[in-house]
């Protein structure tokens, strides 16, 4: 089956651990399905009236509670809010780096097999749209490139994927590249 070949691919490198207790930690569910016979990743723009990243693409998920036992509670609890999958559902496949991020928190991404078709109820308070986006896209090089952002008066640079009309950018496609490099067993795609 495919999600065992994924775990395989996951499990199969070790995982960079961030620990920085003035970070907030936070976790992401990373869902990942297959239909048509290709395998997808699906991410959310974020409602615009958010205090965090309003507008942007992400991965369903949050800052950890108080009550969640680890990231891996914590993404999924934020998929069932989020996305109206529940916890049940999620096959957690393994883990990604984790992510530091320039407005202070400290991300770990949870990646976990989803069923499909789903039956989704994304919160509107939360999610503007769910955009399900090919794995083929993620790994086509072309769509890659690396821009420069301002940040507070610091100049970043940062990879962008334009898929169709949405430009993923920031954690969001650090995470993908991870996700990509894990699953092919090489490198993250050449940023032009």
């Amino acid at each position: 089956m495919w999600f065992e070949e994924v775990a395989r691919l996951l499990q199969a490198q070790p995982v960079r651990r961030v620990e920085m207790p003035e970070a907030t930690a936070a976790a992401v569910l990373v869902p990942l399905y297959v239909a048509g016979g290709e395998l997808w990743v699906l991410l959310t723009r974020r409602a615009d009236h958010l205090f965090h990243h309003p507008g942007q693409y992400a991965f369903p998920g949050g800052a950890r509670d108080d009550g969640d036992a680890d990231e891996i509670a914590t993404a999924l609890r934020e998929t069932r809010e989020e996305l109206g999958i529940p916890e049940e559902q999620v096959m957690i496949l393994g883990h990604l780096d984790d992510l530091l991020t320039v407005t202070g928190f400290v991300i770990s991404p949870v990646v976990g097999a989803i069923p499909y078709p789903h039956q989704l109820t994304p919160d509107p308070q939360e999610v503007a749209a769910v955009v399900p986006v090919p794995f083929s896209v993620i790994a086509n090089p072309l769509l890659v490139e690396e821009q420069e952002f301002t940040w507070q008066g610091i100049t970043l640079r940062a990879p962008v994927l334009h898929y169709g009309p949405h430009r993923i950018w920031g954690a969001t496609a650090r995470i993908l590249q991870d996700l990509l490099s894990r699953l092919t067993g090489g490198t993250a795609p050449v940023v032009v």
